[in-house]
């Protein structure tokens, strides 16, 4: 996940994740807090393109935007 967070933070397809990523370090957040949370966000991303729902690069971004806090327990695709 670290891995593709990188990959996110070089490329220029993806300036939304740098721009998030650096928003993250002026609030105080650590290199590493910074990346494990853009990675946190990534991993329920995948999770939803793996279960098919329709979850776009906006929701990405829109749930990037609500970092550093990560509260997902009103998600309407619960696991059960």
């Amino acid at each position: 996940m670290l891995r593709g967070v990188k990959n996110q933070l070089d490329s220029p397809d993806t300036p939304e994740v740098r721009m998030h990523y650096e928003r993250l370090l002026a609030l105080g957040h650590s290199d590493s807090e910074a990346r494990e949370l853009i990675a946190t966000v990534s991993a329920f991303y995948i999770w939803h393109s793996v279960q098919q729902d329709e979850f776009t690069y906006a929701d990405y971004v829109a749930e990037l935007e609500k970092l550093p806090e990560l509260d997902w327990q009103d998600d309407d695709n619960d696991v059960g």
